[in-house]
């Protein structure tokens, strides 16, 4: 059973300061936890992934089965967050696209969202640990992560 929900930030900021190329090992660790369930993610973060067109969308290629497809239930939990929390997705654009979705996810599988994220305390402009506070989702950031999982390299 799933515990954690990656935001999209967590993968392109790991890429960003831990090189696929350069830290093979973390990459491997996180594949393999996403392999067996532990780690999910929303199609919707793939998406994002995507359009980075660099080592971490090969990575997450092999993968996709990980990022799942919004099912119904997401969908409408998705809805529900929108209604009360529009501001998450600042106005429609692409940037925070996926965020309702991850939150959705992670409420239905009863899982903790991993992001790295902050808390606003903007009802207007809401974040995804705002919205989890909201929902009583336990959100934490990658180093807690590692932490729960007892990483070390």
């Amino acid at each position: 059973m799933a515990k954690y929900v990656f935001d999209s930030n967590i993968f392109i900021n790991l890429q960003r300061r831990q090189p696929i190329d350069i830290y093979p090992s973390l990459w491997s660790k996180i594949g393999d936890l996403m392999e067996n369930g532990t780690i999910i993610s929303s199609q919707e973060v793939y998406d994002e992934i995507m359009i980075g067109g660099d080592d971490l969308e090969k990575w997450a290629k092999a993968r996709k089965e990980c990022f799942l497809p919004s099912s119904v239930p997401v969908q409408q939990e998705v809805r529900a967050i929108l209604v009360s929390h529009r501001g998450l997705v600042e106005g429609g654009s692409k940037k925070n696209s996926a965020d309702p979705f991850v939150i959705a996810l992670a409420k239905q599988e009863h899982c903790k969202v991993v992001t790295e994220e902050s808390r606003t305390r903007n009802v207007k402009s809401p974040k995804i640990p705002d919205v989890c506070d909201a929902y009583q989702i336990e959100c934490i950031d990658f180093v807690g992560f590692a932490r729960e999982e007892k990483f070390a390299f």
